[in-house]
């Protein structure tokens, strides 16, 4: 009897830490994410101070010969105002496409993006991933094959016309076939940076919240390209 009351105590013990392991990554990752808004909020401020100009207006520009000490000037103050900016919609998305010996990963992931201004937007999208995997061992237990399908949901933000980063939630329902059949729901999170020239974006998103033994994707840093039309 006292031996079952030890081990259940133990075991107790060990889910309490599994708890308190939990939340201290979600509280990690929500001050993570306050810091990031907080920086987004504080260059969408300083990009939007409306600028000034003097423009020097001298008395008879004309006369040739007018005395530098007899000229006199005129200051006016001429603001600036900015062309008002019209909320659009665009279309585009990410694909990827990887090969190794005996492997392939296909990605097609289109999206719609919503333009609140020229430096923020949004977007939403489906995702449908493909991975095969052929054992050079020739052993049953290392072939798999994998359907994932879902849906992602992201911020964008370019500070300039040629840099952008974005934050995405992406939700995979994963069809796993190999030495096992399961079939599994993963979440990630991610963090990307990316460099754009005309209508296409390269650069790297990080998952903050990767799972090696639920992700798709071999690493939590994986290379992204997106298209704009």
């Amino acid at each position: 009897m006292d031996c079952n009351i030890t081990i259940f105590l133990y075991y107790a013990q060990y889910k309490f830490i599994l708890i308190i392991f939990e939340f201290l990554k979600i509280l990690k990752l929500i001050i993570m994410l306050k810091k990031i808004l907080l920086f987004l909020v504080i260059v969408i401020i300083s990009l939007n101070i409306n600028a000034q100009e003097k423009i020097v207006i001298e008395n008879n520009p004309d006369y040739e010969f007018q005395s530098d000490k007899n000229k006199t000037t005129q200051t006016v103050m001429v603001k600036k105002t900015k062309p008002v900016f019209q909320p659009i919609w665009s279309f585009g998305g990410n694909v990827g496409l990887s090969f190794w010996n005996g492997g392939a990963n296909i990605l097609v992931a289109p999206k719609a993006y919503y333009h609140f201004t020229p430096q923020i937007f949004t977007g939403v999208g489906l995702t449908y991933m493909y991975s095969k995997n052929s054992s050079y061992y020739n052993s049953d237990y290392y072939d798999y094959s994998s359907n994932s399908f879902g849906g992602s949901a992201m911020l964008g933000f370019r500070p300039t016309h040629f840099l952008q980063f974005t934050v995405e939630y992406e939700g995979l329902n994963t069809n796993y076939n190999g030495y096992y059949t399961s079939s599994y729901w993963n979440n990630a999170l991610y963090l990307g940076a990316s460099f754009v020239t005309g209508h296409v974006a390269f650069g790297f998103q990080f998952d903050v919240l990767y799972d090696s033994l639920k992700s798709p994707y071999g690493s939590a840093w994986t290379p992204v390209i997106s298209f704009y039309f």
